[in-house]
């Protein structure tokens, strides 16, 4: 049997903990507890039902039903422009794009437990591995189902972590050894993260989708679940051939209330870039997370085939499909001022920066 790198096979437990992460939020219906009546994108939620890692850092025509492949295993050509460029609002006057099997092509379920191994390792010294793991997934999940809207996620995060943290056991949490074992993460995700490129593949029409959206003057979001650190984000970025500043909005633990899959993420992004939900499309690739709930806040959405995610689930139901490249041909051929790319002064300005 040929040696196995313990590294990129996680062990067992480290996996399991990696799918409770994916699987931890749960499904919500507008019968659970009402949003904020003062935030005029939550009263767009009234709709029928709805459909992970995280992590510590100091201080991220009608529609087309099913879409079978051909027996050639092609995928279907993309929906019309009225599904896609037409909110229930009226025009899409905004793009949130998933960033991890949309704009970069990586594979979370394959991807955790490798992350989680080596961060666990770097932090050995602080933290007896395996309950850190135990505790950070909790902690994560904590995050991901939270329905209270006063404490950010990070806060909420460090707090649910540092409880479940016995200092016994863990020197790191400690209150006089804290501040050593977040830098000791930030240094994690400075050096060590960088080394997973090797996990992902850039999407060569990422950008230039990106792009088009912008040159619609359209306002554009990294809509990725905000239970990893900006520092993380960003990187991700970098692999898929993008950066933060191409973005009015990026959402991280630091800056967000919210987490997917929870419908009130989306209208918490709309109320942020002051766009109603009705007029924004989100464009993902996993059925419960970024497309079932998004259409219980109200939005229009596209379905990235290639790494779609959590086929069958009922609230995904005929949403419009196609690669991303199709997306990119509809921006670009339904563009109002024609050649979109010919024109780099339709670009709106945008603030990336975290509040």
């Amino acid at each position: 049997m040929a040696d196995v790198d313990p590294v990129v096979q996680p062990a067992g437990p480290v996996r399991a903990r990696a799918g409770a992460v994916r699987a931890a939020g749960a499904p919500l219906t507008p019968a659970d507890p009402a949003p904020d009546p003062e935030d005029p994108a939550r009263r767009e939620a009234g709709r029928p039902r709805a459909a992970a890692g995280a992590l510590p850092t100091p201080g991220e025509a009608p529609p087309v039903a099913g879409t079978a492949r051909d027996s050639a295993g092609a995928a279907p050509e993309g929906a019309p422009a009225a599904q896609v460029l037409e909110g229930p609002g009226g025009p899409i006057e905004a793009v949130l794009f998933d960033l991890d099997g949309t704009l970069l092509e990586l594979d979370m379920d394959r991807f955790l437990p490798v992350y989680l191994q080596r961060l666990a390792a770097w932090v050995a010294d602080l933290f007896d591995p395996e309950d850190f793991l135990r505790q950070l997934v909790r902690a994560t999940a904590a995050v991901m189902q939270n329905r209270d809207r006063s404490q950010r996620n990070q806060d909420l995060l460090w707090e649910v972590l540092w409880a479940g943290l016995d200092p016994a056991r863990h020197p790191g949490a400690r209150p006089e050894r804290r501040d050593e074992a977040l830098a000791r993460f930030e240094q994690f995700y400075r050096e060590q993260f960088p080394q997973l490129q090797f996990m992902a593949r850039r999407r060569p029409e990422a950008a230039a989708v990106v792009e088009a959206a912008r040159a619609r003057g359209w306002k554009v979001v990294l809509a990725t679940s905000p239970i990893f650190p900006m520092v993380a984000i960003a990187e991700r970025l970098r692999w898929a051939g993008l950066s933060a500043d191409r973005f009015d909005l990026v959402t991280v633990l630091e800056n967000m209330h919210s987490c997917k899959p929870q419908p009130d993420y989306y209208l918490e992004v709309a109320r942020r870039i002051g766009v109603e939900p009705g007029r924004c499309l989100m464009v993902g690739n996993d059925l419960r997370d970024d497309i079932a709930p998004a259409r219980v806040a109200g939005m229009a959405v596209y379905v990235v085939e290639g790494l779609v995610l959590h086929e069958g689930e009922p609230g995904a139901a005929g949403a419009p499909r196609g690669t991303l490249a199709q997306l990119l041909q509809l921006f670009v051929k339904n563009g109002a001022n024609g050649n979109i790319f010919a024109k780099p002064e339709t670009l709106h300005g945008n603030n990336a920066a975290l509040e």
